[in-house]
């Protein structure tokens, strides 16, 4: 039952007390594991998959937030279009249909519309302002004052690129989201499109197919 309703409005799991805990715990044992590390074999090596750890953890927050701009852009160049999708289709003729086919193409309108918005939602906050740690000009210099300038430069890309970890992991998910809900914003609309074509044909045919079963079964 959960597999269906996800299918049809996805969620996120909010983590729990105790997974933010655990989270929290988990970070500040990767850091004092970073801190106490010794870079005595291959500094060189390890001076650039730090930079390279740092550069993709960067990548991916510019990633997601980028996605997360498109849609956006994307969201308002098509609203005006389908809020007025009912009146191109049908103009003044969506009063005269029966209640069943209204009731099927609003429904598909107000699905669309809100996954369109919930879409919207997930982007806004993947662009939401959020802490980024990077090592800054001053960081240099103190840095460069220390015994040994490479390892503690090595230290602190390590430790800042664990520390964006958690708050990367959320834009991701969050832009997942905003992909999910945009996804079927265009199924809906699909949808309500292919029925717009097809119910006058579906018409047609139930209307020509009911007199020719009710002969057959209950003769001329």
């Amino acid at each position: 039952m959960n597999g269906v309703f996800d299918f049809f409005w996805p969620r996120l799991s909010r983590p729990t007390v105790a997974q933010i805990e655990e989270r929290a715990r988990l970070q500040e044992q990767d850091l004092q594991l970073v801190k106490g590390a010794k870079w005595d074999k291959h500094p060189e090596i390890a001076l650039e998959c730090a930079k390279a750890l740092n550069e993709q953890e960067t990548e991916r927050k510019k990633s997601s937030e980028g996605k997360a701009s498109i849609y956006l852009a994307v969201i308002a160049a098509i609203f005006p279009v389908l809020v007025s999708l009912p009146k191109d289709l049908y103009g003044d003729k969506l009063p005269e249909m029966g209640t069943g086919w209204q009731a099927v193409l609003l429904g598909l309108f107000v699905l669309g519309v809100t996954y369109l918005v919930r879409c919207g939602i997930w982007a806004f906050r993947t662009l939401a302002v959020s802490t980024h740690n990077r090592i800054d000009a001053t960081d240099i210099v103190r840095l460069w004052g220390e015994s040994n300038a490479n390892d503690a430069l090595i230290r602190d890309l390590l430790i800042t690129t664990r520390m964006n970890r958690d708050g990367v992991n959320a834009k991701v998910a969050y832009i997942k989201m905003a992909h999910a809900f945009l996804l079927r914003t265009f199924i809906a609309f699909a949808t309500l499109l292919l029925v717009a074509v097809l119910r006058q044909p579906i018409i047609s045919f139930v209307s020509a197919a009911v007199p020719m079963v009710r002969t057959a079964v209950c003769g001329p």
